[in-house]
């Protein structure tokens, strides 16, 4: 059963499993080296029609992605769902429903992005701004749930904020990630909608040792989420390929050994190079060996931008997309 203490995680009810009870796995954990889901964004895609998103869902599931996870669904002063605030300047009231419905059709499982502003990133510790947005996040978790709690597809949520170590080194500074943000929102959006919550963290090797992550990670076990990924930070210059595999089992240790988190551990793999172009099929396998051997499930950021032939690299995304398909059993 899944309680409404935020600090309750999401636990699995054997007489009754539910959908998100199948993707959400707690516990340590490896798994295949393949993509099960991906990132995705409504750029570009605000006005996209049923047959344009059922063209793009069929393609996703054709290389073994059932998973959606949106990124945000307000990005500053933009909206993409029917959304009643006093912040926004341009609302696109029916891109996230028509995304649901076309999940629907496809059956695919989809997690819902919140709330997200780029002054997170000058006030990550700020108590008064970390409340500010969970605040505007269960807002719009409201507005969210009054339109997802139809489909069958909607999976659970996405907490938007990408949290770095660096940023909480202290107690002190965690305590207000903690307690003004994820945990009011987790509690929030498990109340309800009883759906389990997830977000991602991110490490940069040249400002946070294993160690550092670890303990990190052992903190991050303490919040009331039921899934977190670890971005391998290559893509954006954070990390090099032959250090993440200290960096993940240093969050799996964090976790698990030196934390008794309940939830899942999840790698996010960027498919993308520090030149924004899609990496070379031999780097993304690389990426995905040494991260299934820590965590329960992989998804990528992102496929749209990096692997899709309809997206903005074209030619140099298909050619991943036909490598990977290769590499598949």
């Amino acid at each position: 059963a899944i309680g409404c203490d935020p600090q309750d995680p999401v636990e699995p009810d054997e007489d009754n499993p539910s959908d998100s009870d199948t993707i959400i796995v707690g516990g340590q954990g490896t798994t295949e080296p393949y993509i099960k889901g991906t990132f995705i964004d409504f750029w570009n895609k605000e006005n996209w029609n049923a047959s344009q998103w059922d063209a793009h869902m069929r393609e996703m599931k054709e290389i073994g992605i059932n998973l959606l996870f949106i990124q945000f669904t307000a990005y500053n002063e933009i909206i993409w769902c029917d959304s009643p605030n006093d912040y926004s300047t341009e609302i696109h009231k029916d891109a996230l429903k028509n995304l649901l419905n076309s999940a629907e059709k496809n059956e695919m499982h989809v997690f819902v992005g919140l709330y997200f502003n780029e002054n997170y990133w000058d006030n990550a510790s700020n108590p008064t701004e970390m409340s500010l947005h969970a605040q505007r996040s269960n807002a719009l978790a409201d507005d969210i749930w009054f339109v997802a709690q139809h489909y069958k597809s909607f999976a659970g949520w996405y907490i938007s904020h990408e949290a770095a170590p660096y940023h909480y080194d202290t107690q002190e500074k965690f305590s207000v990630l903690k307690n003004n943000l994820i945990n009011p929102i987790a509690g929030h959006c498990r109340t309800i909608s009883n759906k389990p919550v997830t977000t991602t963290v991110f490490m940069n090797h040249n400002l946070t040792t294993p160690e550092d992550f670890r303990l990190f990670m052992q903190r991050m076990s303490t919040c009331g989420l039921d899934m977190i990924m670890l971005q391998d930070g290559i893509g954006v210059g954070h990390a090099d390929l032959n250090d993440i595999e200290s960096y993940f089992k240093a969050g799996n240790d964090g976790l698990f050994t030196d934390g008794n988190f309940k939830g899942a551990f999840w790698a996010d793999i960027e498919n993308f190079t520090t030149e924004d172009k899609p990496v070379s099929i031999d780097v993304l396998k690389q990426k995905l060996s040494i991260a299934s051997k820590q965590v329960r499930n992989i998804v990528i950021f992102q496929y749209y931008q990096y692997m899709s032939p309809t997206g903005k690299n074209g030619a140099d995304a298909k050619k991943l997309r036909d490598d990977y398909l290769n590499y598949l059993p």
